[in-house]
């Protein structure tokens, strides 16, 4: 799934991928190795390629179908006495509504 969907971020953002791999600090190949399945990247590259997309790691990994944005904590910074977990629960709504409404244009 991560390699599958790692592809289909690169090719749209018409990316080759040796210029992944200098953005993610890993070799040329490896980018082929990680979308043809045949090795999984680490946390911490899968963190950079969400970065680097802003897009959700539960969409790179497979856990949603829809590339939403990252969570964004700027965006609440006018509830300053939310936790972190409230943070995130908040932001997947707000994501999921965001995405929801983006499908029934």
């Amino acid at each position: 799934m991560i390699g599958e969907r790692l592809k289909k971020l690169r090719q749209e953002k018409k990316i080759m991928q040796t210029a992944l791999a200098t953005v993610l600090g890993v070799e040329n190949s490896t980018i082929s190795l990680y979308e043809k399945g045949e090795i999984n990247p680490t946390i911490k590259i899968l963190v950079a390629i969400a970065d680097y997309f802003n897009i959700s790691l539960d969409y790179l990994i497979g856990r949603i179908d829809v590339a939403v944005p990252q969570y964004d904590k700027s965006k609440f910074l006018l509830l300053p006495e939310m936790s972190d977990d409230d943070m995130i629960l908040l932001s997947g709504i707000l994501n999921y509504i965001e995405s929801k409404n983006q499908s029934d244009v």
